[in-house]
């Protein structure tokens, strides 16, 4: 084995063999967790190498969501984590520890920031050339700007890009998506297919014209096998599924319970911290390790594949943090193309339109930026056409970040809103509104206006009211909310009677409403729960 020389976490540390488990390393050192709970789980304790086994190291990501830059310093959760230039850091370093290194991506490599809301996906393409990327499958936000983008964005891109169970042979892209691929490291050949989430009331259908997809328990074991009769070695599915503790088919455990031919689940979508590797015995018998990393590269994924001579492998885990213990060794060359882009993007989004006087965070049942969200919809309404709504309704999944204590930019409100949504108006007969009330009651509650009083009992409606009456079936009323929700065609939009869309992105909407608070307000920007969503 080699001796590690230079590599950036283990400076101060010199240990004879790399990753030799009697030998701590920082990246053992997990937040919120012991040694003990990060140390490797295998099925059986491996044997001293051989000298006929086969090695390499696979290292990836998923879920990047656009975070170029690192956590804000007072986010309520890995504040300071993150940021591009730190982890390549770490790839050049293990790169330069490692003989045979393979870098992977699983999916939602972009949305989340407005570099991606601004700049539409360039940067994170040219990360993936930078950093060396072997190989990467798609998540449900790489069709944010719709198909049109997205073949925009690989084209930028020579990572090859695999997606087993989507088929886009009736698109225009379909020249740039692989089944699988097999890429070659010190002659050993690792097989990738990629498993890919289900579009449909996940995806919004014009963002996805022409791809059809099929569950990934049909499609995924067949391409393995054939990878294994084209000579791969091993096979490593990219899953865009989501882990969870169950082994239901459309989630990575049970996929690795139901197949035989597949040895590893790089796993992303449910931003899920995997500190020990989930082993999964398959149809065979064998232990599939399911790893995943999270989400906005607060860690980086490692695993070295140990590949015995009867062809049987052996994995080593870690998790390794991307803090700002790296920020010493940062590539200068690199850190001045990201510079580029930050320069085009920063007048604009530095620019101050208020002052937030305490953190406005997001949360369920209800909470201070859900409820300045929904209010916000009802303003629009009545600022851009006049009309005076009686609901106002958000999904939570649309916001995604939180305001800050302190001056409040135009690049938080664009954090908060980062997607390329627009303001929809719909009216609809009270009967229809009941089923939308069953949607936020069915998912415990959702950004809505002040307007609305409601309580949440298991789940379903209690009580409801509508500017302090109870919603009369055949009543019309208006509904502002976002073209996203009216598009999925459910929970009783589908039965609009009328529709009106907004031509401006919803996030330019959302800065004016922030403008609108802080003049009306002295320059403060607050918000606060009110009780108008409850659960009992």
């Amino acid at each position: 084995m080699r001796h590690i020389h230079s590599f950036i976490l283990i400076a101060w540390i010199v240990c004879a063999g790399i990753f030799v488990s009697s030998c701590e390393k920082p990246w053992d050192r997990v937040p919120g967790g012991s040694k003990e709970d990060n140390e490797t789980v295998t099925p059986e304790k491996p044997e001293e190498e051989k000298p006929s086994e086969k090695e390499f190291v696979i290292l990836f990501t998923n879920d990047f969501h656009s975070q170029i830059e690192p956590i804000e310093a007072d986010a309520s959760s890995y504040a300071d984590r993150g940021g591009i230039k730190r982890m390549k850091v770490l790839v050049d370093s293990i790169r330069k520890a490692e003989p045979n290194v393979l870098l992977a991506d699983a999916g939602d490599l972009v949305q989340g920031t407005y570099y991606f809301s601004l700049l539409n996906g360039v940067v994170e393409m040219m990360v993936l050339d930078e950093l060396g990327y072997d190989v990467r499958t798609l998540g449900n936000h790489e069709f944010d700007k719709k198909m049109t983008g997205l073949g925009d964005m690989l084209a930028l891109s020579r990572v090859p890009v695999v997606a087993t169970n989507y088929d886009f042979s009736n698109t225009a892209i379909s020249g740039y998506i692989q089944d699988s691929a097999i890429i070659e490291t010190g002659g050993i050949k690792v097989g990738f297919i990629g498993m890919n989430v289900m579009l449909e009331n996940l995806v919004d259908p014009t963002a996805c014209e022409g791809v059809e997809w099929q569950n990934a328990i049909n499609v995924a074991d067949i391409e393995a096998q054939k990878l294994r009769q084209d000579g791969a070695d091993i096979v490593i599915a990219l899953s865009h599924l989501g882990y969870e503790k169950t082994d239901r088919v459309y989630y990575d455990r049970g996929i690795a319970l139901n197949t035989r031919h597949i040895d590893m689940i790089i796993g992303g979508h449910s931003h899920t911290v995997i500190k020990r590797p989930d082993y999964v015995t398959n149809l065979d018998g064998d232990a599939v390790p399911v790893v995943q990393t999270g989400s906005k590269g607060v860690f980086l994924g490692y695993a070295k594949v140990r590949i015995d001579d009867e062809g049987k492998p052996s994995f080593t885990y870690r998790l390794i943090p991307v803090d700002s213990r790296l920020d010493s060794r940062i590539d200068k060359d690199f850190s001045a193309l990201i510079d580029v882009y930050s320069a085009t993007v920063t007048d604009k989004m530095s620019e101050v339109i208020g002052h937030s006087p305490r953190s406005i965070r997001k949360g369920s049942p209800e909470s201070p930026l859900g409820n300045l969200t929904g209010d916000a919809l009802v303003w629009m309404a009545e600022e851009l056409y006049g009309v005076k709504t009686d609901v106002g309704i958000y999904n939570s999944g649309g916001i995604r970040a939180e305001i800050s204590a302190g001056d409040v930019t135009v690049g938080d409100v664009y954090a908060v809103y980062p997607f390329d949504n627009v303001l929809s108006l719909v009216t609809l007969k009270g009967r229809d509104l009941k089923k939308l009330f069953d949607y936020v009651a069915s998912s415990g509650g959702l950004p809505i206006n002040a307007g609305v009083k409601m309580v949440i009992q298991d789940g379903t409606v209690k009580s409801v009211t509508v500017g302090g009456k109870t919603v009369d079936d055949s009543k019309t009323y208006t509904v502002a909310t976002i073209d996203y929700l009216v598009n999925l065609g459910r929970y009783g939009l589908e039965n609009a009677m009328t529709r009106r869309d907004a031509s401006d992105i919803i996030r330019d909407n959302f800065v004016d409403y922030f403008r609108h608070l802080a003049a009306e307000n002295g320059g403060m920007i607050t918000a606060a729960k009110d009780g108008r969503i409850t659960v009992e």
